[in-house]
């Protein structure tokens, strides 16, 4: 089973834990004439990888204030992450300097993430960006933030806790658990999709979570058996699940990324934040999510902050009435008007 949910932690959900060091070989933008926007492709060194990508600049005297885009799972490059491009264009329209790149991997990237330090590893190049903006003329060192989608809500928190160097954030479904309880929550929807039945339901929340954060090989026995009553839910995981014998079964290594709670930072973090979630995402539990963002933000004091849940929309933002399939194109309205509402705020704060 271990080695069967790592894979899946990797490949669709979050994994996390630990913190990551490394410097930049920053390449500048001194020689940019930032009176006119611009498309500058840069290249900036994060421990093991080098990163390729675009600094946009939105024209007239700078310095400006900066955003870095954070990419959300699997290959992605600089154009890629869902709703990324709308978000550049908003800032870039409000005078903001917008800085992307390819993941490693992907695009003129290179390198591969270590897969169960995935996020720790992108949390640290997110701090190499930051850095690289600090470094240009032609951007505010002292108001630069981060935006990203999904998987990106556990990057940015990570982030958040190796730099100070973030001035806001904005985080797109991200989720606000753990995870594992996000992998649960995601598997029992895609059954539900599927067609199980209420009690199928029941059992996969009762016990998906308890089977992967079990710590002794009895925990781990009591709540498989249950789940494996279910007699789709290999189909329901998309992968073989079985009952691994006690001699082949480890449990799960506490500092695996796949462990880390964004809400233990969020608790503590003054700067604005704006968190929206979609009310019929079947990945990340907008339900669970805005309301633990919430509750977290009224215990850090920070009421510089909004959480808001857009209705009758998917995971990535498209229209969906159940979350199983999108019915349609375009991005709600609402998206925008909250960007456009939240953005001159910045400048107050």
């Amino acid at each position: 089973m271990r080695h069967v949910c790592l894979a899946i932690a990797t490949a669709m959900i979050v994994a996390i834990a630990g913190c990551g060091g490394g410097g930049s070989d920053v390449a500048t933008t001194a020689g940019i004439d930032s009176s006119e926007p611009s498309t500058t492709e840069i290249t900036f060194e994060s421990g093991r990888f080098t990163l390729v990508g675009d600094l946009d600049l939105p024209g007239g005297p700078g310095p400006h204030p900066a955003l870095a885009l954070v990419h959300s799972s699997g290959p992605q490059t600089r154009k890629s992450t869902p709703t990324s491009g709308f978000v550049k264009a908003k800032f870039l329209d409000a005078g903001y300097a917008v800085l992307s790149w390819d993941k490693p991997g992907s695009g003129d990237s290179t390198g591969q993430f270590y897969n169960e330090f995935a996020n720790t590893e992108r949390a640290t190049i997110v701090v190499d960006a930051l850095e690289f903006l600090r470094e240009q003329p032609t951007v505010d060192p002292d108001r630069i933030g981060v935006w990203g989608l999904s998987e990106a809500g556990w990057v940015m928190p990570m982030a958040l806790e190796m730099t100070d160097d973030i001035s806001f954030m904005i985080v797109v479904n991200g989720g606000g658990e753990d995870g594992i309880e996000q992998m649960v929550y995601q598997w029992i929807q895609r059954a539900r999709c599927a067609g199980a039945s209420d009690g199928e339901l029941a059992l996969m929340d009762q016990h998906g979570a308890p089977a992967l954060k079990a710590t002794t090989y009895t925990e781990y026995r009591a709540a498989m058996e249950p789940l494996l009553t279910i007699p789709s839910l290999s189909r329901y995981v998309g992968t073989t699940i079985e009952l691994q014998a006690e001699e082949d079964w480890n449990p799960w290594p506490r500092d695996i990324d796949a462990f880390f709670n964004p809400i233990d930072v969020i608790e503590k973090t003054p700067i604005p934040i704006l968190a929206i979630f979609s009310a019929q995402d079947i990945q990340v539990d907008p339900v669970q999510g805005a309301d633990a963002y919430r509750a977290a933000l009224a215990l850090a004091g920070n009421t510089a902050s909004t959480v808001e849940v857009i209705p009758d929309v998917g995971h990535t933002l498209l229209p969906s009435t159940n979350g199983c399939a999108t019915e349609g194109s375009g991005l709600p309205d609402r998206y925008g008007e909250i960007l456009e509402e939240w953005i001159p705020l910045l400048a107050a704060r």
